[in-house]
């Protein structure tokens, strides 16, 4: 019924998901109310026959809440105009879709330079290849760099969020950067000053400095009001024009082996390049200590973690199985990490495990539909807790303690 509002009457869907929501929301409350009461009285056998009832029906909840957290995410890629992937098998050749729609339509600007980042990064050398040239790869890898996409876009909206209400509440820590731009401010206003010959220019004409206002950006080599399926590209012109696509998947196996980690250095800058000033927001991610870095990028909900993996499988099949099929051809004799991806190209060239044959510029969109995907997560996991208090906590992992402390 749901697909049928989202699909024929998506002015009705919003009012049908709060309509279930809200179901699910007052069972909840009903039966801890009812727990309760058995718990107040002595009959210890109902009490347990109750709880395994409970259980039972926990789950079924669980599963219902699941599903209406999908189909509001799906919700938001269609007020985008934007279509998502279809299952990836064999050959990939989807039509072509908005890309700005999934960039420029969904993140802050400081957040949008993190994304480009990010893609750059997980796509390897791949990224400056020509959008038309073909890339092979497993469908293990691809599973990897689409599910590390999908935890990166949910990482970022959390940030974001953080980053902008800060910003807002002026709670902001002043970096370094925003110290020495202040007081330029300051000096650039008083050297206005001084050299006017009016008098009472001070007095009478200045316009006051805002002190606290962010320093203009410097123009950047990579600007951002360009189309996304470029980025990428202006790298190209530095290499040869032969070696842009790889037809291996090593370079995106190298992407995805390195996509644990919500933000792992530059944007595929040049070695010999000077470096890029850093976003405000990226220099408030790198003030995190690890403490906050891990709960900030870790999923909070277990309806959330398994939405993660229900839309990777959706697109590209039983990870269990992919992960299978790729432990057997790499086998666990390597003596290292260069051997391993050497194994596990030939796998991918001589065709033991499933593969995916796809232009690069799809290649590019799954990890922005990715990214997207992870942020209306959080978008609708916010929206589904904050109004109904229907999730149910994932724990937080367990840190080693740090060095310096007694255990």
């Amino acid at each position: 019924m749901l697909q049928y509002y989202l699909r024929m009457e998506p002015h009705l869907f919003r009012t049908a998901v709060d309509t279930e929501l809200a179901k699910l929301r007052d069972e909840k409350r009903e039966r801890a109310a009812k727990e309760q009461q058995l718990a107040a009285s002595s009959d210890s056998t109902e009490l347990a026959l109750y709880k395994r009832m409970e259980e039972v029906r926990s789950r079924e909840v669980r599963s219902t809440l699941e599903d209406l957290m999908y189909v509001s995410i799906l919700e938001k890629f269609l007020l985008l105009g934007v279509d998502m992937l279809p299952r990836m098998d064999g050959f990939v050749d989807p039509p072509n879709t908005n890309l700005k729609a999934l960039t420029e339509g969904i993140h802050s600007r400081e957040a949008l330079e993190l994304v480009r980042e990010h893609l750059l990064q997980i796509m390897g050398p791949t990224a400056s290849a020509y959008s038309t040239a073909y890339v092979k790869m497993s469908k293990f890898q691809m599973a990897q760099v689409y599910a590390a996409s999908v935890m990166f876009g949910y990482f970022l909206r959390r940030v974001d969020e953080r980053f902008q209400l800060e910003k807002a509440a002026g709670t902001l820590p002043l970096s370094k950067e925003d110290a020495v731009a202040r007081l330029e401010r300051l000096f650039a206003a008083a050297e206005s000053v001084e050299d006017s010959d009016n008098p009472d220019y001070a007095e009478g004409d200045a316009t006051t400095v805002d002190l606290d206002s962010p320093a203009p950006a410097a123009p950047s080599l990579s600007s951002l009001d360009d189309d996304p399926t470029t980025w990428g590209l202006r790298d190209s012109a530095r290499r040869a024009s032969g070696a842009g696509a790889s037809s291996s998947g090593a370079s995106a196996a190298a992407g995805a082996s390195g996509g644990s980690s919500p933000l792992q250095g530059g944007g595929g800058g040049g070695g010999g390049k000077p470096a890029k000033a850093k976003s405000a927001l990226r220099r408030y991610v790198e003030s995190f200590d690890q403490n906050t870095m891990v709960e900030t990028a870790r999923i909070v909900s277990v309806e959330g973690a398994a939405l993660v993996e229900r839309q990777t499988s959706a697109l590209l099949g039983d990870i269990k199985k992919l992960t299978a099929q790729m432990q057997e051809a790499v086998g666990d004799d390597a003596d290292s990490m260069q051997e391993a991806m050497s194994r596990m190209a030939r796998a991918v060239e001589k065709d033991l495990v499933e593969t995916v044959t796809m232009q690069v510029q799809t290649q590019r969109r799954s990890v922005l539909e990715a990214v997207a995907f992870g942020t209306f997560l959080r978008d609708v996991e916010g929206w589904v807790q904050g109004d109904y208090q229907l999730l149910t906590p994932l724990p937080a992992p367990k840190l080693p303690p740090q060095q310096g402390f007694a255990a």
